[in-house]
């Protein structure tokens, strides 16, 4: 599969490859640009949005707080008033004192309904009989419509508040009625359309004498515009402290919060968080009033909250549109440009198959695309120089075999040889000069092998042996040669002439200068751990110390320089001639050739 891919991808031309790569990186990079970018701002107006509708909520929750407390505080001259609560608490004989009473210390109140048109409606509970009632409807179990309304305590058991606050009360429980004079109970009627505050009436902190409540209009505290059954956007009510909605701003929606005991108000009194509403996401803030308990909730949904943001958001896509089609553009631009050039240079090297070896273009710029053209330039030029040295060197390479074949002629050792012969002409040794003759010609005829370079081992061996053959007859008995070749590599083919002339240095520095019989041991073998067959010859002559042999292999006479050159060259630095010798002792060459069927 990779290698699919790796074909499908070679077969692209480079430019659409730069086209590709470039326009993708661009569209990347500029697509990343643009989401982050987005994707900030967004946050910025979120976090923005929020604290500004946070702000707005923290205002209309204090505006709300400050009637009812204002509310609230109409109350505390009468029911901290002594003459009001005594007027509660004596014990009427007559309804004249009662009258008394009631226009001189109780009336007062009620007065508030009049001065303030938010309030609906006041009522006293009385616990004392001897005060008629007034106002009341006993056939109807709600009182509210009353004008000025003092009834017994009896009708405020209907009510949910009194249960929770009033019904167990220990009147023993001094500093339980000292906490609930000091109280303020908040409450919403049945109906939704009345808030009440209810305050107890103490006589000296430590009795109850009755109850006081003033019904508030509640659109007259929850008349903020904002927040209002006309908004569109925003959604605000109000929980107690049960979790039960006691004001809605568009009675027709469910509150997402309202479920009692919802796990995001626990232990909070004020917060926020983002949930999933139908049909979008929608941020809910909450503040909570300590002193009643109520919670006020706004719910505003998440499209209305980033309305600003989907403007920013169609700039952003706008923009990232025109940066993609610049970048193409762009793209396209540099591609050609950095694609031209390759491709002229790729023409140019189509018409070089003809081996017409023309010059390129001259290209300007120092970049890797113009090195390489003039380097492809100079390959050229190089080229064409080599190929004119070439002709030089085969023509003097042809030289070079005429000077080679008249080395291997070897004069000197040709004058020995006849000079051999003349004198055992003279001595009517025809025998020995037969022999003589025929090894000089086999000599002559493998040296020359019809002009080719390579040759079987055998035939190789059997040069040397004609050598060895003719210089016995001259040397008689200085020289012993004695051939150990293994007949695996008899077959095996070589280099011609890369023993005759050791052979030679052997006898002509050896014997020739050492008194006795010099030993030659010429060895061949296959050598299985090195893979390459392995020529020794071995002798037993003066010798000569490291330096001597070193100039000996690398600058000695033609024939044995030629040898170790030869062999490198052809078969490579691990193949070649090495030799070891020592003064007095001998001398070891090795040559290690690679196995040639």
């Amino acid at each position: 599969m990779e290698r699919a891919q790796m074909k499908l991808l070679n077969n692209i031309k480079l430019r659409n490859k730069l086209l590709i790569c470039y326009g993708s990186l661009m569209i990347f990079a500029v697509s990343m640009v643009g989401l982050l970018t987005y994707q900030k701002i967004q946050s910025y107006i979120y976090n923005q949005s929020s604290k500004s509708y946070s702000q707005t909520l923290d205002q209309v929750v204090m505006n709300i707080d400050y009637k009812m407390n204002t509310h609230q505080e109409l109350l505390s001259p009468y029911i901290t008033n002594h003459k009001f609560i005594a007027a509660l608490n004596t014990i009427y004989y007559s309804p004249a004192d009662y009258t008394y009473q009631y226009f001189d210390n109780l009336r007062s109140i009620f007065e508030l309904e009049r001065r303030y048109p938010s309030i609906k409606n006041i009522i006293i509970y009385k616990k004392n009989n001897t005060i008629p009632d007034i106002g009341t409807y006993p056939d109807k179990p709600s009182i509210s419509d009353a004008e000025h309304t003092i009834i017994d305590i009896s009708y405020a058991e209907r009510n949910d508040w009194y249960q929770k606050y009033f019904t167990n009360l220990d009147e023993t429980d001094l500093a339980g009625l000292i906490a609930l004079s000091n109280a303020s109970i908040w409450t919403v009627n049945d109906s939704r359309t009345l808030i009440s505050i209810i305050k107890p009436i103490m006589y000296n902190n430590d009795q109850l004498v009755g109850i006081v409540e003033m019904q508030l209009k509640i659109k007259d505290i929850f008349q903020d515009g904002m927040f209002s059954e006309h908004s569109l956007e925003e959604f605000f009510y109000m929980m107690n402290d049960d979790g039960d909605i006691q004001f809605q701003s568009k009675p027709e929606m469910r509150p997402i919060a309202a479920p009692s005991g919802n796990p995001m108000f626990d232990n909070k009194s004020s917060g926020s968080w983002l949930t999933e509403g139908n049909p979008s996401k929608k941020l809910v803030l909450y503040q909570t009033n300590r002193q009643s308990g109520w919670r006020y909730v706004l719910e505003v949904p998440m499209d209305s909250l980033m309305l600003s943001a989907q403007s920013i958001r169609n700039f952003t896509v706008a923009i990232l549109i025109g940066s993609i089609l610049i970048s193409i553009l762009l793209t396209l631009a540099i591609s050609r440009v950095l694609s031209s050039r390759i491709s002229l240079l790729a023409k140019h090297m189509e018409k070089q198959e003809d081996l017409t070896l023309e010059i390129g273009p001259s290209v300007d710029g120092r970049d890797e695309i113009g090195m390489l053209m003039r380097n492809y330039n100079r390959m050229i030029k190089r080229i064409r120089e080599l190929i004119e040295e070439l002709r030089t060197s085969q023509q003097l390479q042809k030289e070079s075999e005429i000077k080679s074949l008249q080395a291997q002629i070897n004069p000197h050792f040709l004058y020995n040889t006849l000079a051999t012969i003349n004198w055992m002409a003279a001595d009517n040794e025809t025998k020995k000069i037969m022999d003589m003759v025929n090894n000089l010609a086999t000599f002559y005829r493998l040296s020359l092998n019809s002009g080719k370079e390579y040759l079987r081992i055998n035939e190789e061996v059997r040069h040397v042996q004609t050598y060895v053959e003719i210089q016995k007859i001259r040397l008689e008995d200085m020289i012993n040669v004695t051939f150990d070749i293994e007949d695996k590599i008899l077959a095996f083919h070589t280099l011609k002439l890369i023993l005759q002339p050791f052979v030679e240095n052997a006898i002509l520095h050896g014997a020739e200068h050492k008194e006795g019989t010099t030993n030659i041991v010429i060895k061949g073998y296959l050598s299985h751990e090195e893979q390459c067959v392995i020529f020794e010859i071995i002798d037993d002559g003066i010798g000569m110390n490291m330096p001597t042999h070193n100039q000996y292999v690398n600058h000695g006479g033609y024939g044995i320089h030629n040898v170790n050159e030869k062999i490198k060259l052809q078969h490579g630095h691990q193949y070649g001639v090495r030799l070891f010798s020592e003064p007095g002792v001998g001398t070891q060459v090795v040559i290690r050739i690679p196995i040639l069927e």
